[in-house]
């Protein structure tokens, strides 16, 4: 009997969930907008199913939560994945009443709320930054005027979206003003330290495998993600003992058990590390994929694997001694291009990436001749590059390269509302 698996939310990044699924035979029922439904159905055979979502909602946590009752319901569902941050609740609930693997609902639940996770973290113990839960900025005033700088959050956003660092008290009382009708923000103090994710595969709160990232982000106040850098805890072996050990910690304080789980952390030393976030979905960025070059094994399929109740078939995988990391068979690497300044977009600069040895694929985010600006978050990236090599000297080179490719593709203009 074909069984039948529930994506809830399949964007670009997912789509490998449904090439894996074509592989495993399995009829795939998709939650989505009702556009991107359509391109699926045409592109992948395996989707026999769907509910749509309307795309002025996508955002919201609540849309998703019905048309995923209704297709979980109607269809003979073995097991459901959650793409994003605005899926995690609904899937996390069907999951929970169908009796069905996932992370859990209560690792759901804190995953999806910034302030929950400080709330839980400071409880266990575990290293972060000091923070303030607010329902309005000035609220916090007092505790701002004695631990700048500080970053502000909101508590559900993802893609750094609404992430701001704040230096001084004149810079805070104008974001006082600013954001003055923001209600539930997360104020914590500034921690200067590389920048780290450590993505894991779950079974039953058991860590099977697990990844080190190395991430570059953009400058202050934003800090927008432009690099990662996957196995790093080959390069970083304290490092990556560390990582594991608190991932783990992580992972018994949300009651975490079964699926992909992405961790980030600032890092003082290789002993000293600070959480600044957990999800409990696949990690994005096509981070997913850069892990599964690196691993020589395909995550997406793994993960279907446990959604599915199934031993996940990690026979392939090669581990260092006494640990869950893997022995990199590759180097892989997701690059992200932004903007320096304001300017008019050329995409034939991000088009030449492809001649860029060790780029496998590239993507371009941006139409041509559009206006675009410094990145404040992860949508205003302009476009990416999937990096595979041999080994770690040449996809740096390779990455450096593809940098300087695209240094030219903003075009500064005087009056950017007059065509050139």
């Amino acid at each position: 009997m074909t069984r039948e698996m529930v994506v809830v939310g399949c964007g670009v990044m997912a789509e490998p969930y449904l090439a894996a699924a074509d592989e495993l035979g399995l009829r795939i029922g998709v939650v989505e907008t009702e556009s991107r439904l359509e391109v699926l159905r045409e592109s992948h055979p395996c989707v026999a199913d769907g509910e749509s979502v309307p795309a002025v909602l996508a955002a919201q946590d609540e849309a998703w939560m019905a048309p995923t009752h209704r297709l979980v319901g109607r269809m003979a569902t073995d097991g459901v994945i959650a793409f994003t941050e605005p899926h995690v609740l609904a899937t996390a609930v069907v999951q929970h009443r169908n009796g069905l693997p996932g992370p859990g609902l209560d690792a759901a639940v804190v995953s999806r709320n910034k302030a929950l996770q400080r709330f839980e973290f400071d409880r266990a113990g575990l290293g972060q930054p000091r923070f303030r839960y607010a329902t309005a900025l000035n609220e916090v005033s007092d505790w701002v005027a004695d631990n700048l700088p500080v970053v502000v959050k909101p508590l559900s956003m993802y893609g750094s979206t609404g992430v701001e660092r704040i230096d001084d008290w004149t810079g805070w009382q104008e974001a006082v003003q600013r954001r003055g009708n923001e209600a539930e923000l997360l104020v914590e103090e500034c921690v200067e330290a590389p920048e780290y994710s450590w993505e894991a595969l779950v079974r039953e709160g058991e860590v099977l495998l697990s990844n080190l990232t190395r991430k570059e982000t953009t400058g202050p106040p934003y800090y927008v993600e432009t690099l990662h850098e996957v196995a790093h805890g080959e390069v970083n072996p304290a490092l990556q003992v560390s990582a594991d050990q608190l991932g783990r910690e992580v992972l018994a304080v949300l009651g975490m058990r079964t699926g992909l789980c992405c961790l980030e952390f600032r890092a003082r030393t290789s002993t000293d590390l600070v959480i600044m976030e957990v999800m409990v979905r696949m990690p994005g960025d096509h981070l997913t994929e850069v892990f599964s070059r690196a691993a020589g094994i395909d995550l997406f399929k793994t993960h279907i694997q446990l959604a599915l109740g199934d031993e996940p078939d990690l026979r392939s995988c090669s581990y260092f001694s006494d640990s869950t990391a893997y022995r990199p068979v590759k180097q892989a690497a997701s690059l992200f291009l932004v903007a320096e300044h304001s300017g008019r977009f050329r995409s034939e600069c991000l088009e030449k990436l492809a001649d860029v040895p060790g780029v496998v694929r590239n993507g371009i985010r941006m139409h041509d001749g559009a206006q675009v600006q410094a990145a404040t978050s992860s949508a205003d990236r302009l476009g990416y590059a999937i990096l595979e090599t041999s080994d770690r000297t040449e996809l740096r080179t390779s990455i450096e390269l593809a940098r300087v490719k695209s240094a030219s593709s903003v075009e500064s203009v005087t009056d950017p509302t007059r065509d050139p």
